[in-house]
């Protein structure tokens, strides 16, 4: 009756949404080979060229050397392989006799066991196997066998890995992506941290780090509502530092040797994350949870690539990156519980994980920079960035340059104009910036004459960056046609409007996306130089060029080769869709085509791609006068 009683109590004062179930969950500690590969180099192989001497006594009348270690495993154990020479001899006088001398290659088994009490990974060697210069396998003489044993095996097995340093990381890290009216129950989980079952598989020493859970059930849910400009101002300052870390995780490959395909699955997810935001920030549909999801949406597919090439080699950070892994790791096995852990990653987390990774201490910051990033580019595969001559403005408008008839009317401004050019990098007369920028404003009158010098100059940027592309010669066409067509969808073919006598580099409704190409600076962000796109008609021609063919080449082509060829048109069709909303829209495309249900979008763009396959640009007409 009192049990009962007080069960009524508690629900009393307590909603059932408060009374959750304790559960042991297990946050995953990976030592992958190559990590341990490093760690034992930096412990036991120290001497120059990444060589071991166990042994070197009486003048060298009795030395163990090893060198190209290999670290896997062989059942329930770790296995280390080395090459290996043995020199056993007698040492009497100063002398060494009955020299016997041996070099061939040695695997050592061992059992590997984690002290709960100091949190170090131990190794203990219990096996041992030999083989000739050429891998086959042999029996050793009792001279060698008893050096190995006496001294080999003692010195393997002092390398240890002290995994206190990883386990704090994430004891001090895990309070700051939960609200602080959260900390004390997080604190009391951290407590319970002990280590778990230590498991050997093909790829890495797998180690369970147990800790007790308090689960909630999920509570109510509260009725949405629209998030107001504070909150999204908020989310999206947020994400610029997210999307700022994610570009601290990509390059800290830089010097890696990448392969092309692990390139190209980093630029995919840099654009498809930046491209998802820049949809969601346009629609007024951001959601609070964003950053988080693309937190463990993103680690899933850089994990793999950051492990292989960063711990490849010994440095002071082993530890460190470790600590980097497994708070990361961690952080996606909580999120799997739900939404009723309630963790909000925030900007002073990632920049702990930004110093973990980089080991800069207060010198990293995650500054949300739109500057031009060349070692961005050149990782990614692009290249290097275009020719940037041409004018460059660091002003939202400027006065529009008079008729050389009214001259006397503008001395101001051009004194002003006098000034700007050499920050501008513009011609050495005062006049070639003006004339310039004037002459792609286009004019009231004579408008065929602007649309001709404008289709020259998308026709000569598409085929110079054709020639870049190492697109198939039968696609030359088509991509001319292409750069043609998006320039009609995304601009009417117009780098700047004209406003009460000012200039204004074009841009879009949601004040993200600039000049003739619309190309998206979030999106592109460290890719092309933001002035130049603004100011530069050319420079944003070329870049909105290179982003199409990069489209088309690599995603549009290669993926209907693997998956069904698209016809021609399907293949423009989808590579404009993907300029527009990211490498995600590939499949998004090929649903609404398959549904024959395009959006409007993808209507209107394949009337001017048709149109401009048949050189009929008389829509341009319209689609700049209204007429």
């Amino acid at each position: 009756m009192k049990s009962c009683i007080l069960s009524l109590f508690l629900f009393w004062l307590f909603p059932a949404y408060l009374l959750g179930a304790t559960e042991t969950l297990p946050l995953p500690l990976v030592l992958d080979y190559p990590l341990i590969r490093s760690l034992l180099i930096q412990q036991a192989y120290q001497e120059p060229g990444d060589r071991a001497i166990p042994l070197n006594q009486s003048n060298g009348c009795e030395r163990i050397e090893l060198w190209e270690p290999e670290v896997g495993s062989e059942g329930t154990l770790i296995k280390i392989g080395s090459r290996i020479r043995i020199r056993a001899g007698i040492p009497l006088l100063g002398l060494c006799l009955r020299v016997l001398e041996w070099e061939g290659y040695i695997e050592v088994l061992q059992r590997v066991w984690l002290d709960d009490k100091t949190w170090k990974v131990r190794f203990e060697t219990v096996d041992s196997r030999f083989y000739d210069q050429n891998r086959k396998r042999i029996s050793l003489l009792r001279p060698f066998l008893n050096l190995i044993k006496t001294y080999l095996y003692p010195y393997l097995d002092t390398v240890v890995v002290d995994l206190a340093q990883p386990r704090n990381e994430v004891t001090e890290f895990l309070p700051l992506v939960f609200p602080r009216e959260e900390r004390p129950r997080i604190l009391r989980w951290l407590d319970s941290l002990r280590p778990g079952e230590v498991k050997i598989d093909e790829e890495a020493v797998r180690i369970n780090v147990l800790m007790e859970v308090e689960v909630l059930p999920e509570p109510p849910k509260k009725p949405e509502r629209s998030l107001t400009e504070q909150e999204i101002e908020s989310l999206t300052r947020l994400w610029e530092g997210w999307d700022a870390f994610l570009v601290c995780q990509i390059e800290s490959l830089i010097g890696q040797p990448l392969t092309q395909d692990e390139s190209k699955s980093l630029l995919e997810l840099l654009l498809s994350t930046r491209s998802h935001f820049a949809q969601a920030l346009n629609e007024r549909n951001l959601e609070r949870d964003l950053v988080r999801e693309q937190f463990v949406s993103a680690w899933e597919k850089l994990s793999p690539i950051l492990r292989k090439h960063l711990v490849r080699h010994p440095s002071p950070s082993l530890l460190n990156l470790l600590a980097f892994f497994s708070v990361s790791d961690a952080l996606v096995v909580l999120d799997k519980l739900g939404p009723v852990l309630n963790i909000e990653i925030s900007r002073d987390g990632l920049l702990r994980l930004a110093r973990l990774l980089l080991q800069g201490g207060n010198k990293v910051s995650l500054e949300y920079s739109r500057s031009l990033d060349p070692r961005l580019r050149e990782l990614l595969g692009l290249g290097p960035p275009p020719d940037e001559s041409g004018p460059v403005f660091d002003f939202e408008e400027l006065d529009l340059p008079e008729d050389k008839g009214k001259e006397g009317k503008q001395s101001g401004i051009n004194f002003l104009w006098r000034f700007l050019i050499p920050l501008a990098h513009a011609d050495d007369s005062a006049s070639g910036p003006l004339t310039e920028l004037k002459e792609w404003v286009p004019p009231e009158q004579n408008v065929k004459a602007y649309l001709a010098k404008v289709k020259e100059i998308l026709e000569q940027a598409a085929g110079e960056t054709f020639l870049k592309s190492q697109l198939e010669t039968d696609h030359q066409a088509l991509y001319r046609n292409l750069i043609l067509a998006t320039a009609w969808q995304e601009s009417c073919w117009r780098q700047f409007v004209k406003l009460k006598g000012k200039i204004r580099y074009l841009v879009s409704r949601n004040q993200t996306s600039v000049g003739l190409m619309q190309i998206n600076e979030r999106v592109w962000r460290g890719f092309y130089r933001i002035d130049s796109l603004r100011w530069n008609i050319r420079y944003n021609i070329r870049a909105g060029c290179e982003i199409l063919g990069l489209y088309l080449r690599d995603y549009a082509i290669k993926r209907s080769q693997s998956k069904g060829t698209l016809d021609r048109d399907a293949l423009v069709q989808v590579t404009y869709g993907m300029y527009n909303a990211g490498p995600g829209e590939y499949f998004e495309f090929l649903k609404r085509s398959e549904r024959n249900a395009l959006n409007r979008r993808d209507r209107l763009f394949l009337e001017k791609y048709l149109s401009s396959k048949g050189d009929q640009f008389d829509g341009l007409l319209h689609c700049l006068t209204g007429e």
